[in-house]
């Protein structure tokens, strides 16, 4: 049985996924799919996502990771997104399945 491909990010949420952004310099950041989505919207593509490298600014390669806590390393830190003055931040914080 096929299963429809997971093309929003509202498809990702449900799914429980995390999204990796991969710069070929290997820096990576790992985002909630629901986090994103609350900034997005659940309809955009998460592999379509533009994000920054701080370190090289190259092309970033986007993932999805399908979430399973008991096989995820124990350090593991995401980035979240804050609201203020107006303006969305982001702080990483460690993830919790």
């Amino acid at each position: 049985m096929a299963h429809d491909p997971i093309d929003t990010l509202g498809k990702a949420t449900r799914h429980n996924m995390l999204v990796k952004a991969e710069c070929s310099c290997g820096n990576v950041r790992y985002c909630r799919s629901a986090d994103l989505m609350m900034v997005y919207g659940g309809g955009v593509d998460p592999l379509k996502l533009k994000f920054d490298c701080s370190r090289c600014k190259p092309e970033i390669k986007i993932t999805l990771i399908e979430v399973h806590p008991e096989h995820l390393p124990k350090r593991l830190m995401i980035h979240k997104p804050m609201k203020i003055d107006g303006k969305i931040r982001w702080h990483t914080e460690r993830f919790r399945g």
